[in-house]
């Protein structure tokens, strides 16, 4: 496609001047202020948060309970109130003039001799950008994956594998450079595979939040790229019975899901909670814009069951969450010769097409995942706390080939990893201006190939210990500026077991350090600036040092590299955000550099033939990097309820010891898009309609000669949303439709690994409905 991105860039490069512009006289100066108290015998609640999600920003209460919001625009904002030992208030308000609001919380008076005053803050992180999906928007999407959730914010993309295969990009890297937290807990399920999506239900978070930027210093390694954190839902403490049921139909893949969700609490015993979650989703083969995608159906299912108690100064809590997941491996990415895939590679069409199936065969992959969590936390004094988390994981992995003499139903890759993980953290206030938290983490993991499989395995057998110790200081000077400074140190061994003979075959030991500077200033009441530059680190997963031979759900030869040493990257990012006075213009934008030592990454190196067919061969391979863009969003109000927007992004990224272009860096992306929100129509509500349409331009920086084959050509997609609300006593139904691709356009992606062989999905319809009863 011919679409001109001249103008898109050239706005990303003049981003000071309008913002600037914006911090002028024309600012958003509404302030919401008022007091917290207790709703039986006024008592004010000090250190109460009063906090808008949709901006992420908030005030904590001081000791008479009061708190106060400035820099607000007009409009319609949803607050929530929340205070240790209380139940959390949800309030929407109407912003028009400065508003003064008074909530009131229940709260026991026996349970006001101690009060924790560090809560887990809004503005934790306070330099690092980041942006969420809340509860609402996640129901909207369901049916998809995280990252085809998380792929609607701007800077983040994804690596696909197929249409039932996705694993999320932020800033240009994925994989073991972006750290997945679920229920709190680091994911850890085989992630070092492009194939390997992760395995966590979506449907079991309440929010989901892409940090941006270098995080190690927290979270510890692997989080050179960024974090997705899938945020748990807080425990109800009052018995009254609620809960969810959500159903789905999906068009392309000709399928369907649904989940249910009961929760409550215990009558009798205040503060303890409970609730159990169950969810399964099912489709066929997808379809490209002309032809089935054959074999690429895929069967999930996930349950989960919670407990937890919590007052002013205790807490306790126990999760278990079961995930599995059965994919179909696309047939045409197995090819018998290496003619046949040259010629799969040039000709445009899938040389395997077969009719609709719901039928799942080789290659395919399973997984199951387990996930047990306890943790537990006590408030040692009215300013300082100590929280403790165990988890365990066990992951199954097993992938499966087309082999010959009816050995298809044998698994060629078996793999079992099961992972401790333990931190001991503690918030503490060393005076108003001075607060924070310390913390040490430790991790010892086992992988495991299960025996029968009959070949090599692609990953050795190995242990891998990790111990790590952290600080991060909040310096807060005013209601406008706040500093952070933190520093980690960690370290990793691994003993590796090549199957010789000896015990260990291999040892390694890498320790790193990491540091961290951020700030979030507020000049103006309209403008907001963050800042953030941090220093990250690396190990090199086992796959990356041994790794030898087909990686069949891949359908691509994987060699490993056992000189590699740890990535040490430098990352620096700028996040600024303004609005003016009457709130009809936002502008959110992102600047980010980062230099990467030692960056792993699969080279392309030519074909093989195997006895299993041809397959392109990938060598991991360290070099120099410089991946640097800018992230941008625009929003304004048109009136009559139509609201207009612009989401758009850009990657570069440099081979600094080649003097090349990275490989497999995503195209610049832009999303144009009309909102309209309507009147209540009858008993309907919140009735809404969106049409958008996504710009990705064709990836023209590039190694030249490196890849297979050249990138595709750009491609736009049109997509279109519809979606009402209805109260039904104290219940409430949503329903809604979601298409995509509605043109039915054929295009490949170019961070498709599967792009040689086949078009991406056409034109999917998804028609969904949401039963909330109960209060939640």
């Amino acid at each position: 496609m011919t679409v001109n991105f001249k103008a898109f860039l050239s706005l990303l490069l003049a981003l000071p001047m309008p913002i600037m512009a914006l911090a002028q006289p024309d600012a958003c100066t509404i302030a919401l202020s008022g007091r917290v108290i207790d709703e039986h015998d006024g008592q004010a609640l000090s250190f109460a948060e009063v906090f808008i999600p949709s901006l992420g920003k908030g005030s904590v209460a001081d000791e008479e309970g009061r708190y106060r919001i400035d820099g607000l625009c007009p409009g319609i904002y949803e607050l929530r109130v929340a205070h240790l030992g209380c139940e959390p208030l949800t309030q929407e308000v109407r912003l028009t003039k400065n508003l003064v609001i008074d909530f009131k919380l229940e709260h026991h008076a026996e349970e006001l001799k101690e009060l924790e005053v560090i809560l887990d803050r809004p503005d934790e992180n306070v330099g690092h950008a980041r942006q969420a999906l809340g509860r609402e928007a996640m129901v909207g999407a369901g049916g998809q994956s995280i990252a085809e959730m998380l792929v609607t914010l701007p800077g983040v993309s994804m690596l696909t594998s197929g249409p039932s295969i996705a694993k999320p990009v932020i800033h240009g890297l994925s994989g073991n450079r972006i750290l997945t937290l679920n229920q709190g807990v680091r994911q850890e399920d085989q992630q070092w595979g492009t194939d390997h999506a992760p395995s966590i239900d979506p449907l079991s978070s309440d929010r989901l939040t892409v940090v941006k930027g270098a995080a190690s210093v927290q979270y510890g390694s692997d989080a050179i790229g960024g974090v997705v954190i899938a945020e748990p839902v807080e425990l109800p403490r009052k018995p009254d019975l609620s809960g969810e049921l959500r159903g789905i139909g999906i068009l392309n893949g000709k399928g369907g899901g649904g989940s249910a969700m009961l929760q409550g609490g215990v009558p009798g015993l205040s503060g303890l909670g409970w609730r159990v979650q169950g969810s399964g989703r099912a489709v066929g083969d997808g379809e490209a814009a002309r032809y089935s995608l054959s074999n690429t159906g895929a069967r999930e299912w996930a349950a989960s069951a919670s407990i937890g108690f919590r007052d002013h100064r205790r807490s306790a809590a126990l999760y278990y969450s079961r995930f599995e997941r059965e994919l179909g491996i696309l047939r045409a990415a197995h090819i018998g010769s290496t003619t046949d895939l040259q010629r799969a590679i040039e000709s445009g069409v899938p040389w395997y097409v077969q009719d609709f199936t719901y039928a799942i065969d080789a290659p395919r992959q399973t997984v199951t995942h387990h996930l047990l969590k306890a943790s537990a936390g006590i408030s040692l004094t009215d300013r300082n706390r100590l929280d403790a988390v165990y988890a365990y994981q066990g992951n199954a992995r097993q992938e499966y080939d087309i082999r010959r003499g009816g050995r298809s139903a044998r698994p060629s890759l078996d793999l079992f990893l099961g992972t401790h993980t333990g931190e001991l953290i503690l918030k503490h206030w060393l005076g108003p201006h001075v607060h924070g938290k310390a913390g040490l983490t430790g991790l010892l993991q086992e992988n495991y190939n299960v025996p029968g499989t009959g070949v090599r395995p692609l990953l050795p057998d190995y242990k891998r210990w990790n111990a790590g110790a952290f600080v991060l200081e909040h310096f807060p000077f005013g209601e406008r500026l706040e500093l952070e400074a933190g520093a980690r140190a960690e370290a990793t061994a691994i003993d590796v077991d090549l199957g010789t003979g000896d015990s260990p075959n291999r040892r390694y030991d890498f320790f790193n350090h990491a540091l961290s500077a951020g700030a979030n200033w507020q000049p103006g009441d309209s403008l907001r600036l963050r800042f953030n530059v941090s220093s990250a680190f690396r190990p090199p997963h086992v796959s990356e040092l041994h790794s030898q031979g087909l990686h069949h759900s891949a359908a691509a030869i994987e060699e490993g590299d056992a000189s590699l040493g740890s990535e040490r990257a430098l990352k620096a990012v700028l996040d600024a955000g303004a609005a003016t006075r009457n709130g009809k213009l936002r502008i959110d934008a992102t600047l980010h550099a980062a230099r990467i030592d030692d960056y792993i990454y699969q080279r392309p190196d030519g074909t093989r033939l195997t006895i299993r067919g041809a397959f392109p061969v990938f060598r991991y391979t360290a070099t120099d990097a410089m991946i640097m863009g800018a992230d941008l969003s625009v929003q304004g109000r048109l009136g009559k309820g139509f609201t207009a927007a612009l989401k758009g992004s850009m990657v570069r990224g440099r081979d600094r010891v080649q003097g090349d272009w990275l490989f497999l860096m995503p195209g610049d992306r832009m999303e144009i898009s009309l909102r309209k929100q309507m009147k209540a129509h009858g008993y309907w509500r919140e009735l809404e309609a969106k049409v958008s349409t996504l710009i990705v331009l064709r990836q023209q920086r590039y190694p030249t000669g490196l890849d297979f084959t050249d990138p595709p050509p750009g491609y736009q997609l049109l997509n279109a949303t519809l979606s009402a609300a209805r109260r039904l006593g104290m219940h409430e139904l949503r329903i809604g439709i979601r298409g995509s691709n509605l043109l039915n356009s054929a295009y490949r992606d170019y961070l498709d690994r599967f792009r040689y062989y086949a078009d991406a999905r056409g034109i999917d319809v998804q028609i969904w409905l949401a039963f909330i009863f109960g209060k939640t």
